[in-house]
């Protein structure tokens, strides 16, 4: 075992290597479609050569079936059809009759209970099946089946080796798995990006296959099915109901419960998602030890599981404290702000384009727009009723800061649409553009799909068209958009959004002003030292000269702010004495 252990370890290094030095080369030669097929296409030929030049005719077995998996799940996705996840209850069968089996069943106090040949058949055809439908089903939660995958596999590495065993394959593929994992990591633990249905389908077979071969079955199961067994409380009978409804539903409906929750609360995604994972391997890391029985590895995986159970645990409970000390909205006059961090306002982004709960409005504002909000009733009224109000603008946070309401941070418009871009991307919401000239609305839409490759775009057109025509809201529902950016100006946006809240459907709308400019290249955005010093608006100064009568109006901020901070403005005190 020991030699075989050396001999895999030097056929399994150079190919790792060599696909380390692929991904370099072509990175710079290729864009990031082409050059995510590729890197797809490698690790699909790395595993083949792996299993050629290492591999037994049993793992050669495993990796074909994975292989097959993965055809059957590119063609899942290219032609949609409840077809395609019956498959796989066909490829569990072929894998049951020609391959390793299921075949006992370990009970407590060390007996085993071995099962009759066609019920052995019929256990390994359904425990091969379900896991590309699992772990699809995981991923609809980016970044989520990549790090599950890795904790498995690397719990079956250590139970492999600590076992006492004599188990080459299952060392074979453990070892295999985890090597080329972790040199395709940022395609697999990409935090905003889905494996994909192909990918999904090829490491459930993996790792389903290897659990066979070892002493991995349990912890494979408590490890992948922990999350939707038990952290999302979903009873046995109805989680295997489920799955089996899964097979000939092509609708999605996630179990994702703990991880909504943790999002509402305030974490971030991938917090959110390290969280869920480091409770996985503790569960995983317990059946092992269970398993095995060695103290020393006990005491090693209890203090390694702990400890990682506990770095994940140290976003939650700061995020805790942080919403705790900072629930209330600090106002400035008629306006109040949301105090939240940018992470903050992605997850709550999030949680509204999930929920469905008809239009959520998010509206960015500046010093212009809160002294716009004074002297507009209509835009005020917009503002009081939007899902979140964040402030962009350096102007805004410095005087929230001087009058002794300080925000957590400033979330820029333009920031704050590429990181809800860069997660629709990745959650496969339908994105719709609306705003600015019909050139601009195009190049912005051109950008944003080489920025983000996999962003779906619903629809764009330009800002010109008349706020009583209802049919912009209907083509904008038909589109079946679940996020809106409106370019439309402050705050003509945010007033329209508000006045056909009840046309648009179930869909996040942010007013993002001017940003389709600056994504498109029309214009510049300013240096990062110009932003650091709040002098971006001089900066678009002098890019649009004809702004200067309405950057005048800085000044009248200002000075209100001074008479706020020392005398209280007018405003202020209507609503003291209302």
């Amino acid at each position: 075992m020991e030699n075989y252990m050396t001999d895999v370890l030097i056929f399994i290094l150079p190919v790792v290597a060599c696909c380390f030095i692929l991904q370099r080369i072509c990175r710079k030669s290729m864009d990031t479609i082409q050059y995510n097929y590729f890197r797809d296409l490698l690790l699909l030929g790395a595993w083949a050569l792996c299993a050629l030049w290492a591999g037994t005719p049993v793992s050669r077995f495993i990796v074909g079936m994975a292989v097959l998996a993965s055809i059957l799940g590119m063609g899942q996705r290219l032609y949609p059809s409840s077809l395609w996840k019956g498959s796989y209850l066909i490829l569990g069968l072929v894998f049951a009759l020609f391959g390793p089996r299921i075949a006992f069943l370990a009970l407590p106090g060390g007996e085993y209970h071995y099962f009759q040949p066609g019920v052995s058949i019929l256990l390994t055809a359904l425990w091969i099946a379900v896991f590309p439908l699992l772990l699809q089903e995981l991923d609809n939660i980016p970044g989520m089946s990549g790090h599950l995958v890795a904790i498995s596999f690397s719990l079956m590495l250590i139970t492999t080796v600590f076992s006492g065993q004599s188990l080459p394959e299952a060392f074979f593929l453990s070892l295999s798995g985890l090597s080329l994992l972790g040199v395709f990591w940022s395609r697999h633990g990409h935090m905003y990006r889905r494996m994909g249905e192909s990918l999904a389908a090829l490491w459930g077979t993996l790792v389903a296959g290897t659990s066979v071969l070892g002493v991995s079955k349990g912890i494979t199961f408590s490890t992948l099915l922990l999350l939707p067994l038990g952290l999302f409380a979903i009873p046995i009978m109805e989680t295997s109901l489920h799955f089996v409804s899964r097979v000939f539903s092509s609708r999605s409906a996630p179990a994702t419960v703990l991880y909504r929750k943790l999002i509402s609360r305030g974490l971030d995604h991938p917090s959110a998602v390290r969280f869920i994972t480091s409770l996985c391997a503790l569960g995983g890391g317990l059946v092992a030890i269970s398993r095995l029985g060695n103290s020393l590895f006990m005491i090693l995986w209890v203090s390694v599981t702990v400890l990682f159970t506990g770095i994940a645990l140290l976003p939650f409970l700061r995020k805790m404290g942080e919403n705790g000390e900072a629930s209330g909205k600090p106002t400035l006059w008629r306006t109040a702000i949301d105090n939240v961090s940018m992470n903050y306002a992605l997850s709550r982004s999030r949680g509204a384009v999930t929920s469905s709960e008809g239009l959520s409005l998010v509206a960015t504002v500046n010093a212009l727009a809160v002294l716009e909000a004074e002297r507009n009733p209509r835009y005020s009224e917009a503002l009081s009723d939007s899902f979140l109000t964040l402030a962009d603008g350096t102007g805004l946070v410095w005087a929230l800061k001087f009058l002794g309401r300080p925000v957590q941070e400033r979330v820029a418009g333009i920031d704050f649409m590429a990181g809800l871009a860069r997660m629709a991307a990745a959650e496969r919401w339908p994105v719709y553009l609306l705003g600015a000239k019909e050139e601009v609305v195009v190049k912005a839409a051109e950008k944003l799909q080489e920025l983000f490759p996999e962003i779906i775009l619903a629809g764009w057109r330009n800002g010109y068209f008349d706020p009583e025509d209802p049919e912009i809201p209907r083509e904008i529902r038909e589109s079946g958009a679940k996020v809106l950016f409106a370019a439309l100006g402050v705050p003509k946006q945010e007033i329209w959004l508000h006045d056909r809240r009840n046309d648009l459907g179930n869909i996040l709308a942010v007013g993002v002003g001017g940003a389709f400019d600056v994504i498109s290249g029309s214009l510049k955005r300013a240096p990062l030292p110009w932003q650091k010093m709040g002098l971006e608006w001089l900066y678009r100064l002098f890019q649009e000269p004809w702004r200067w009568k309405r950057d005048l109006e800085l000044f009248r901020f200002a000075g209100k702010v001074f008479l706020t901070r020392f005398g209280g403005s007018p405003s202020e005190k209507k609503e003291a004495q209302g």
